[in-house]
Protein backbone atom coordinates (compact mmCIF):
# COMPACT_ATOMS: atom_id res chain seq x y z
CA UNK A 1 0.00 0.00 0.00
CA UNK A 2 1.14 3.26 1.33
CA UNK A 3 4.13 4.91 3.37
CA UNK A 4 1.18 4.73 5.99
CA UNK A 5 1.52 0.92 6.55
CA UNK A 6 4.89 1.39 6.37
CA UNK A 7 6.74 -0.58 9.16
CA UNK A 8 10.85 0.01 9.06
CA UNK A 9 12.56 -1.86 11.31
CA UNK A 10 16.55 -2.20 11.03
CA UNK A 11 18.53 0.02 8.99
CA UNK A 12 21.59 -1.22 7.05
CA UNK A 13 23.92 -0.43 4.15
CA UNK A 14 24.11 -2.51 0.93
CA UNK A 15 25.67 -2.73 -2.63
CA UNK A 16 25.32 0.72 -4.71
CA UNK A 17 23.74 3.43 -2.29
CA UNK A 18 22.61 3.21 1.45
CA UNK A 19 18.99 1.31 1.39
CA UNK A 20 16.78 0.74 4.09
CA UNK A 21 16.11 -2.56 4.51
CA UNK A 22 13.57 -4.65 6.62
CA UNK A 23 13.89 -8.19 7.29
CA UNK A 24 10.38 -9.62 6.88
CA UNK A 25 10.50 -13.92 7.22
CA UNK A 26 8.39 -17.35 8.97
CA UNK A 27 11.88 -18.44 9.32
CA UNK A 28 11.10 -21.46 7.26
CA UNK A 29 12.96 -23.02 3.54
CA UNK A 30 13.54 -20.38 1.64
CA UNK A 31 13.01 -17.06 2.98
CA UNK A 32 12.75 -14.07 1.19
CA UNK A 33 16.11 -12.57 3.04
CA UNK A 34 17.68 -8.90 2.99
CA UNK A 35 21.46 -9.61 3.86
CA UNK A 36 23.68 -8.84 0.95
CA UNK A 37 24.23 -9.08 -2.54
CA UNK A 38 23.75 -12.74 -2.90
CA UNK A 39 21.73 -15.38 -0.90
CA UNK A 40 23.91 -17.14 1.82
CA UNK A 41 22.54 -20.33 -0.08
CA UNK A 42 24.69 -19.79 -3.18
CA UNK A 43 21.33 -19.92 -5.26
CA UNK A 44 20.46 -17.70 -7.61
CA UNK A 45 18.60 -14.56 -6.14
CA UNK A 46 15.09 -12.62 -7.34
CA UNK A 47 15.25 -8.97 -5.89
CA UNK A 48 12.20 -7.66 -5.36
CA UNK A 49 11.61 -3.69 -4.28
CA UNK A 50 8.78 -2.42 -2.23
CA UNK A 51 7.84 0.43 -0.49
CA UNK A 52 5.16 -1.51 1.67
CA UNK A 53 5.90 -4.74 3.97
CA UNK A 54 2.35 -6.27 2.42
CA UNK A 55 4.75 -7.87 -0.47
CA UNK A 56 7.20 -8.96 2.43
CA UNK A 57 4.19 -11.04 4.11
CA UNK A 58 2.80 -11.91 1.20
CA UNK A 59 6.02 -13.59 0.21
CA UNK A 60 7.20 -14.87 3.38
CA UNK A 61 3.74 -16.40 4.46
CA UNK A 62 2.13 -17.38 1.37
CA UNK A 63 4.50 -17.56 -1.84
CA UNK A 64 7.04 -19.66 -0.41
CA UNK A 65 5.11 -22.26 1.72
CA UNK A 66 3.32 -22.03 -1.62
CA UNK A 67 6.59 -22.77 -3.79
CA UNK A 68 8.90 -24.30 -1.09
CA UNK A 69 10.88 -26.19 -3.89
CA UNK A 70 12.52 -23.10 -5.74
CA UNK A 71 16.07 -23.22 -6.81
CA UNK A 72 16.61 -19.63 -5.95
CA UNK A 73 16.24 -17.45 -3.04
CA UNK A 74 14.11 -14.45 -2.99
CA UNK A 75 15.49 -10.98 -1.44
CA UNK A 76 13.41 -8.34 -0.50
CA UNK A 77 14.10 -4.57 -0.15
CA UNK A 78 12.12 -2.49 1.10
CA UNK A 79 12.13 1.40 1.32
CA UNK A 80 10.49 4.33 2.23
CA UNK A 81 7.96 5.79 -0.09
CA UNK A 82 9.12 9.07 -0.02
CA UNK A 83 12.89 7.73 -0.66
CA UNK A 84 11.39 4.66 -3.08
CA UNK A 85 11.69 6.69 -7.12
CA UNK A 86 14.71 8.53 -6.19
CA UNK A 87 16.61 5.06 -5.26
CA UNK A 88 15.19 3.27 -8.07
CA UNK A 89 15.57 5.98 -10.76
CA UNK A 90 19.65 5.86 -10.99
CA UNK A 91 19.86 2.10 -11.33
CA UNK A 92 16.44 1.17 -13.15
CA UNK A 93 17.53 -0.24 -16.64
CA UNK A 94 20.90 -1.18 -15.20
CA UNK A 95 22.46 -4.75 -14.08
CA UNK A 96 21.68 -3.62 -10.44
CA UNK A 97 17.88 -3.10 -11.05
CA UNK A 98 16.03 -5.31 -9.08
CA UNK A 99 13.92 -8.12 -10.90
CA UNK A 100 10.28 -6.87 -9.42
CA UNK A 101 9.11 -3.60 -8.19
CA UNK A 102 6.29 -2.35 -6.23
CA UNK A 103 4.66 0.53 -7.77
CA UNK A 104 2.54 2.98 -5.86
CA UNK A 105 -0.48 4.39 -7.82
CA UNK A 106 1.01 8.20 -7.42
CA UNK A 107 3.37 6.70 -9.76
CA UNK A 108 2.81 3.66 -11.30
CA UNK A 109 2.39 4.99 -14.34
CA UNK A 110 5.62 6.63 -14.52
CA UNK A 111 7.21 2.99 -14.64
CA UNK A 112 4.04 1.71 -16.58
CA UNK A 113 5.46 3.95 -19.75
CA UNK A 114 9.20 4.39 -19.20
CA UNK A 115 9.77 1.16 -21.50
CA UNK A 116 11.63 -0.19 -18.86
CA UNK A 117 9.25 -2.93 -17.77
CA UNK A 118 9.00 -6.31 -18.37
CA UNK A 119 5.68 -7.74 -20.89
CA UNK A 120 3.63 -9.11 -18.37
CA UNK A 121 1.58 -10.76 -21.49
CA UNK A 122 4.06 -11.91 -23.51
CA UNK A 123 5.19 -14.31 -19.90
CA UNK A 124 1.29 -15.53 -20.14
CA UNK A 125 -0.14 -12.88 -17.48
CA UNK A 126 -2.69 -11.54 -20.32
CA UNK A 127 -4.80 -14.82 -19.71
CA UNK A 128 -3.93 -14.94 -16.12
CA UNK A 129 -5.56 -11.85 -14.87
CA UNK A 130 -8.80 -12.84 -17.28
CA UNK A 131 -11.46 -12.22 -14.26
CA UNK A 132 -9.04 -8.86 -12.93
CA UNK A 133 -11.14 -5.65 -12.41
CA UNK A 134 -10.50 -3.79 -16.25
CA UNK A 135 -9.39 -0.90 -14.13
CA UNK A 136 -6.51 -2.74 -12.22
CA UNK A 137 -5.60 -3.91 -15.70
CA UNK A 138 -5.79 -0.33 -17.55
CA UNK A 139 -3.44 1.24 -14.66
CA UNK A 140 -0.86 -1.20 -15.47
CA UNK A 141 -1.35 -1.19 -19.66
CA UNK A 142 1.23 1.85 -21.27
CA UNK A 143 -0.64 3.65 -24.24
CA UNK A 144 0.81 1.16 -26.76
CA UNK A 145 -1.54 -1.66 -24.99
CA UNK A 146 1.01 -3.92 -23.27
CA UNK A 147 0.84 -4.54 -19.61
CA UNK A 148 3.38 -4.23 -17.11
CA UNK A 149 1.89 -4.35 -14.33
CA UNK A 150 -1.02 -5.69 -12.12
CA UNK A 151 -2.12 -5.38 -8.11
CA UNK A 152 -3.78 -7.41 -5.81
CA UNK A 153 -6.42 -5.06 -4.81
CA UNK A 154 -8.71 -2.81 -6.00
CA UNK A 155 -9.12 0.33 -4.08
CA UNK A 156 -12.59 2.36 -4.98
CA UNK A 157 -13.40 4.91 -2.74
CA UNK A 158 -16.96 5.77 -0.51
CA UNK A 159 -17.69 8.32 1.91
CA UNK A 160 -18.13 6.63 5.67
CA UNK A 161 -20.31 8.94 7.43
CA UNK A 162 -21.98 8.54 11.47
CA UNK A 163 -25.31 7.09 11.27
CA UNK A 164 -26.42 8.79 14.59
CA UNK A 165 -25.44 11.89 12.91
CA UNK A 166 -27.70 10.85 9.88
CA UNK A 167 -30.60 10.09 12.00
CA UNK A 168 -30.00 13.24 14.48
CA UNK A 169 -29.56 15.83 12.09
CA UNK A 170 -30.59 14.32 8.40
CA UNK A 171 -33.55 11.63 9.69
CA UNK A 172 -31.78 8.68 7.85
CA UNK A 173 -31.51 6.06 9.65
CA UNK A 174 -29.72 2.98 7.07
CA UNK A 175 -27.05 3.74 3.97
CA UNK A 176 -29.81 3.07 0.79
CA UNK A 177 -31.48 6.52 2.22
CA UNK A 178 -28.02 8.28 2.25
CA UNK A 179 -26.79 7.55 -0.61
CA UNK A 180 -30.05 8.71 -2.26
CA UNK A 181 -29.84 12.21 -0.20
CA UNK A 182 -26.06 12.04 -1.22
CA UNK A 183 -25.76 11.41 -4.56
CA UNK A 184 -24.65 14.34 -6.31
CA UNK A 185 -22.57 17.56 -5.16
CA UNK A 186 -25.94 19.54 -4.96
CA UNK A 187 -27.80 17.47 -2.26
CA UNK A 188 -24.01 17.20 -0.59
CA UNK A 189 -24.23 20.78 -0.35
CA UNK A 190 -27.01 20.82 0.71
CA UNK A 191 -27.22 18.77 3.30
CA UNK A 192 -23.82 20.19 4.55
CA UNK A 193 -26.07 23.39 5.19
CA UNK A 194 -28.68 21.17 7.28
CA UNK A 195 -26.23 19.88 9.24
CA UNK A 196 -24.85 23.21 10.33
CA UNK A 197 -28.08 24.18 11.06
CA UNK A 198 -29.47 21.42 12.91
CA UNK A 199 -25.85 21.00 14.93
CA UNK A 200 -25.90 24.64 16.32
CA UNK A 201 -22.38 25.09 13.98
CA UNK A 202 -20.96 22.07 15.97
CA UNK A 203 -20.81 19.49 13.29
CA UNK A 204 -19.14 19.72 9.52
CA UNK A 205 -20.19 17.56 7.25
CA UNK A 206 -16.15 16.78 6.43
CA UNK A 207 -13.38 17.49 7.85
CA UNK A 208 -11.05 18.84 5.11
CA UNK A 209 -11.28 20.04 1.24
CA UNK A 210 -9.20 16.90 0.72
CA UNK A 211 -12.50 15.52 1.49
CA UNK A 212 -13.68 16.85 -1.79
CA UNK A 213 -10.86 16.79 -3.59
CA UNK A 214 -10.16 12.83 -4.21
CA UNK A 215 -13.15 12.00 -5.25
CA UNK A 216 -13.04 15.00 -7.82
CA UNK A 217 -9.89 13.95 -8.47
CA UNK A 218 -11.03 10.71 -9.81
CA UNK A 219 -14.36 11.76 -11.30
CA UNK A 220 -12.22 13.35 -14.31
CA UNK A 221 -13.40 12.04 -17.74
CA UNK A 222 -9.81 13.95 -19.52
CA UNK A 223 -6.54 13.10 -17.78
CA UNK A 224 -4.05 15.68 -16.36
CA UNK A 225 -1.84 15.73 -19.80
CA UNK A 226 -3.54 14.49 -23.18
CA UNK A 227 -1.43 14.69 -26.47
CA UNK A 228 1.35 16.44 -24.38
CA UNK A 229 -0.98 19.48 -23.61
CA UNK A 230 -2.09 20.29 -19.83
CA UNK A 231 -5.76 19.49 -19.27
CA UNK A 232 -8.05 21.21 -16.71
CA UNK A 233 -11.32 18.92 -16.44
CA UNK A 234 -14.47 21.14 -16.01
CA UNK A 235 -15.09 18.53 -13.23
CA UNK A 236 -12.34 20.77 -11.63
CA UNK A 237 -13.86 24.04 -11.95
CA UNK A 238 -16.73 22.45 -10.17
CA UNK A 239 -14.11 21.19 -7.11
CA UNK A 240 -12.88 24.92 -7.16
CA UNK A 241 -16.49 26.41 -6.60
CA UNK A 242 -17.65 23.65 -3.98
CA UNK A 243 -14.66 23.97 -2.18
CA UNK A 244 -15.09 27.63 -1.72
CA UNK A 245 -18.53 27.34 -0.69
CA UNK A 246 -17.41 24.57 1.90
CA UNK A 247 -14.84 26.74 4.02
CA UNK A 248 -16.69 30.19 3.40
CA UNK A 249 -19.89 29.24 4.86
CA UNK A 250 -18.32 26.65 7.81
CA UNK A 251 -19.71 23.53 6.11
CA UNK A 252 -16.14 22.02 6.35
CA UNK A 253 -13.73 21.69 9.69
CA UNK A 254 -11.19 23.09 7.39
CA UNK A 255 -8.30 20.37 8.19
CA UNK A 256 -5.46 19.31 6.26
CA UNK A 257 -6.20 15.89 4.83
CA UNK A 258 -3.97 13.40 7.15
CA UNK A 259 -3.23 15.58 9.92
CA UNK A 260 -3.50 15.13 13.78
CA UNK A 261 -6.91 17.24 13.09
CA UNK A 262 -8.15 15.50 10.52
CA UNK A 263 -7.75 12.13 12.59
CA UNK A 264 -8.85 13.09 16.07
CA UNK A 265 -12.75 13.75 14.07
CA UNK A 266 -12.69 10.04 13.35
CA UNK A 267 -13.31 9.89 17.78
CA UNK A 268 -14.93 13.49 17.80
CA UNK A 269 -18.73 14.46 17.72
CA UNK A 270 -17.91 17.03 15.40
CA UNK A 271 -16.89 15.48 11.86
CA UNK A 272 -20.25 13.73 10.08
CA UNK A 273 -18.33 12.11 7.62
CA UNK A 274 -14.94 11.15 5.20
CA UNK A 275 -14.12 10.18 1.85
CA UNK A 276 -11.50 7.10 2.02
CA UNK A 277 -11.02 3.96 -0.09
CA UNK A 278 -11.32 0.69 0.88
CA UNK A 279 -8.25 0.71 2.90
CA UNK A 280 -8.69 3.89 4.54
CA UNK A 281 -11.87 1.71 6.53
CA UNK A 282 -8.60 -1.07 8.32
CA UNK A 283 -5.56 1.32 8.17
CA UNK A 284 -7.11 5.20 9.00
CA UNK A 285 -10.53 4.72 10.30
CA UNK A 286 -10.32 1.74 12.61
CA UNK A 287 -7.17 3.16 14.46
CA UNK A 288 -8.51 6.69 15.03
CA UNK A 289 -12.40 5.52 16.22
CA UNK A 290 -11.23 5.69 19.42
CA UNK A 291 -9.89 8.31 21.93
CA UNK A 292 -6.26 7.61 22.46
CA UNK A 293 -7.04 8.02 26.66
CA UNK A 294 -9.95 5.18 25.80
CA UNK A 295 -12.72 8.40 27.36
CA UNK A 296 -14.37 7.54 23.88
CA UNK A 297 -15.24 5.63 21.24
CA UNK A 298 -17.11 5.65 17.47
CA UNK A 299 -16.79 2.43 16.69
CA UNK A 300 -20.36 0.68 15.34
CA UNK A 301 -21.55 3.98 14.59
CA UNK A 302 -20.02 4.52 11.11
CA UNK A 303 -21.65 3.44 7.51
CA UNK A 304 -20.59 3.49 4.41
CA UNK A 305 -21.74 4.40 1.27
CA UNK A 306 -20.46 5.40 -2.40
CA UNK A 307 -21.54 9.13 -2.39
CA UNK A 308 -21.72 11.67 -5.19
CA UNK A 309 -19.12 10.25 -7.27
CA UNK A 310 -17.03 7.46 -8.45
CA UNK A 311 -13.50 7.23 -7.47
CA UNK A 312 -10.75 5.54 -6.36
CA UNK A 313 -7.81 6.10 -4.47
CA UNK A 314 -4.28 4.09 -3.74
CA UNK A 315 -3.56 0.44 -3.96
CA UNK A 316 -0.14 -1.39 -4.94
CA UNK A 317 0.89 -2.56 -8.49
CA UNK A 318 3.79 -5.08 -8.87
CA UNK A 319 5.58 -6.06 -12.30
CA UNK A 320 8.68 -6.97 -13.47
CA UNK A 321 12.15 -4.75 -14.74
CA UNK A 322 12.68 -5.33 -18.66
CA UNK A 323 16.34 -6.07 -18.26
CA UNK A 324 15.95 -8.78 -15.90
CA UNK A 325 17.97 -12.13 -15.93
CA UNK A 326 14.86 -13.74 -14.28
CA UNK A 327 11.72 -12.41 -16.15
CA UNK A 328 9.83 -15.60 -15.71
CA UNK A 329 10.52 -16.45 -12.18
CA UNK A 330 9.59 -12.09 -11.35
CA UNK A 331 6.20 -13.19 -13.77
CA UNK A 332 5.56 -16.56 -11.63
CA UNK A 333 5.58 -14.17 -8.70
CA UNK A 334 3.53 -11.52 -9.97
CA UNK A 335 0.61 -13.90 -11.46
CA UNK A 336 0.62 -15.54 -7.56
CA UNK A 337 0.35 -12.71 -5.85
CA UNK A 338 -2.04 -10.58 -8.62
CA UNK A 339 -4.22 -13.53 -10.13
CA UNK A 340 -4.24 -16.60 -8.13
CA UNK A 341 -7.70 -16.97 -6.71
CA UNK A 342 -6.38 -19.48 -3.98
CA UNK A 343 -4.55 -16.85 -2.37
CA UNK A 344 -6.55 -13.89 -3.07
CA UNK A 345 -9.71 -15.56 -1.05
CA UNK A 346 -7.17 -16.40 1.23
CA UNK A 347 -6.01 -12.90 1.36
CA UNK A 348 -9.07 -11.30 1.47
CA UNK A 349 -10.52 -13.25 4.53
CA UNK A 350 -6.84 -12.81 6.65
CA UNK A 351 -6.61 -9.17 5.98
CA UNK A 352 -9.73 -7.75 4.65
CA UNK A 353 -8.44 -6.49 1.97
CA UNK A 354 -10.69 -5.88 -1.47
CA UNK A 355 -8.98 -7.79 -3.96
CA UNK A 356 -8.56 -6.91 -7.51
CA UNK A 357 -9.94 -10.67 -9.07
CA UNK A 358 -14.20 -9.75 -10.00
CA UNK A 359 -14.45 -13.73 -9.52
CA UNK A 360 -12.86 -13.94 -6.40
CA UNK A 361 -14.97 -10.94 -5.25
CA UNK A 362 -18.54 -12.24 -6.71
CA UNK A 363 -18.10 -15.64 -4.69
CA UNK A 364 -16.61 -14.05 -1.22
CA UNK A 365 -18.67 -10.67 -0.88
CA UNK A 366 -21.83 -12.09 0.69
CA UNK A 367 -19.52 -13.49 3.77
CA UNK A 368 -18.95 -9.89 4.93
CA UNK A 369 -20.29 -8.24 7.69
CA UNK A 370 -18.60 -5.25 9.23
CA UNK A 371 -19.20 -4.65 12.98
CA UNK A 372 -17.51 -1.70 12.60
CA UNK A 373 -20.21 -0.53 10.37
CA UNK A 374 -23.08 -1.67 12.27
CA UNK A 375 -22.83 -4.93 10.58
CA UNK A 376 -22.87 -3.48 7.05
CA UNK A 377 -21.22 -5.48 4.34
CA UNK A 378 -19.38 -2.92 2.78
CA UNK A 379 -17.44 -5.78 0.54
CA UNK A 380 -20.63 -6.19 -0.95
CA UNK A 381 -21.28 -2.33 -2.02
CA UNK A 382 -17.23 -2.23 -3.17
CA UNK A 383 -18.20 -5.07 -5.64
CA UNK A 384 -20.62 -2.47 -7.05
CA UNK A 385 -19.03 0.67 -6.94
CA UNK A 386 -15.72 -0.97 -8.32
CA UNK A 387 -17.26 -1.13 -11.91
CA UNK A 388 -17.93 2.00 -12.28
CA UNK A 389 -14.09 3.58 -11.82
CA UNK A 390 -12.29 4.96 -14.77
CA UNK A 391 -8.38 4.43 -14.91
CA UNK A 392 -7.55 5.38 -18.27
CA UNK A 393 -7.59 9.32 -17.04
CA UNK A 394 -4.41 8.62 -14.85
CA UNK A 395 -0.87 9.42 -16.43
CA UNK A 396 2.63 9.48 -15.13
CA UNK A 397 2.32 12.79 -14.21
CA UNK A 398 -0.12 12.94 -12.09
CA UNK A 399 1.37 12.76 -8.45
CA UNK A 400 3.32 16.23 -9.20
CA UNK A 401 0.34 17.70 -11.00
CA UNK A 402 -2.45 17.04 -8.44
CA UNK A 403 0.32 18.47 -6.13
CA UNK A 404 0.72 21.70 -7.69
CA UNK A 405 -3.12 21.79 -8.37
CA UNK A 406 -3.45 21.46 -4.70
CA UNK A 407 -1.08 24.06 -3.54
CA UNK A 408 -1.35 26.52 -5.78
CA UNK A 409 -4.92 27.02 -6.85
CA UNK A 410 -7.29 24.64 -4.59
CA UNK A 411 -5.68 25.41 -1.31
CA UNK A 412 -5.28 29.28 -1.66
CA UNK A 413 -8.95 29.84 -3.61
CA UNK A 414 -10.97 27.78 -1.58
CA UNK A 415 -9.58 29.87 1.68
CA UNK A 416 -10.34 33.00 -0.48
CA UNK A 417 -6.51 34.21 -0.83
CA UNK A 418 -6.77 34.46 -4.36
CA UNK A 419 -9.65 34.72 -7.24
CA UNK A 420 -10.14 31.45 -9.44
CA UNK A 421 -8.73 33.26 -12.60
CA UNK A 422 -5.32 33.77 -10.82
CA UNK A 423 -5.62 30.45 -8.90
CA UNK A 424 -5.43 29.19 -12.41
CA UNK A 425 -3.06 30.87 -13.82
CA UNK A 426 -0.30 30.06 -10.69
CA UNK A 427 -1.46 26.50 -11.48
CA UNK A 428 -0.33 26.62 -15.21
CA UNK A 429 2.73 28.02 -14.17
CA UNK A 430 3.60 25.74 -11.94
CA UNK A 431 3.07 22.80 -13.91
CA UNK A 432 4.91 24.87 -16.53
CA UNK A 433 8.14 24.94 -14.36
CA UNK A 434 8.05 22.03 -13.57
CA UNK A 435 7.48 20.36 -17.23
CA UNK A 436 8.79 22.57 -19.33
CA UNK A 437 7.68 19.92 -21.82
CA UNK A 438 3.87 19.78 -21.46
CA UNK A 439 1.85 22.40 -23.91
CA UNK A 440 0.01 24.79 -21.82
CA UNK A 441 -2.22 27.11 -23.24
Amino acid sequence: MNNWKRVIQTASLIGVGALLLTGCGNGSGNKASDNGASGSSGKDELVVWTFTSELSTMINDYYLPAHDDLAYDIRIVEIPSDQFETKLDPILGAKDAPDVIALESAFVKKYVESGMMADLGSLGLDEAATDTYQYVKDVGTSKDGVLHALAWQAAPGGFYYRASMAEELLGINDPTAAQTTLSDYDKFYNEAKEIKEKSGGTTYMISSVQDLAKPFYGQREHGWVEDGKLVIDESLYDLLDVSRKFVEEGLTQDTEGQSEAWFAGMNGDNVFGYSLPTWGLHYWLKPNATAADNSSTTEGDWRMIQGPSSWFWGGTWIGATANSEMQEEAAQLVAYLTTDQEFLKQWAGDTGDFVSNEQVVEEIKSEYEEEFLGGQNHYAEFADMVQDINAKILTEYDQTIETLFTDSCLTPYSKGEIDQQTAIQNFKDAVANAYPDIQID
